[in-house]
């Protein structure tokens, strides 16, 4: 398998392929898309996005101190 990489712009959904790839013609081809986050989607917390973790608990932690608890962990070796 090949790789090749280039930038462009999706239009319509349609994705050109630049012509020093021509010979990319009528060949199968797995495309992977990388694109830049608008600032609105930087913008989407995680609650919007529909993850909520705060109801989450660890209760075997919750009645340790979190550093206290890795000092013992590391005392152990």
């Amino acid at each position: 398998m090949h790789a090749i990489e280039f930038e462009t712009d999706i239009q319509n959904g349609v994705v050109k392929i630049p012509e020093k790839y021509g010979h990319l013609k009528n060949r199968h081809a797995r495309i992977v898309v990388l694109y830049e986050n608008t600032p609105e989607e930087l913008n989407i917390s995680a609650s919007q996005a529909g993850i909520d973790f705060s109801s989450v608990k660890a209760p075997s932690l919750a009645a340790h101190d979190g550093v206290e608890y890795q000092r013992k962990q590391r005392d152990e070796w």
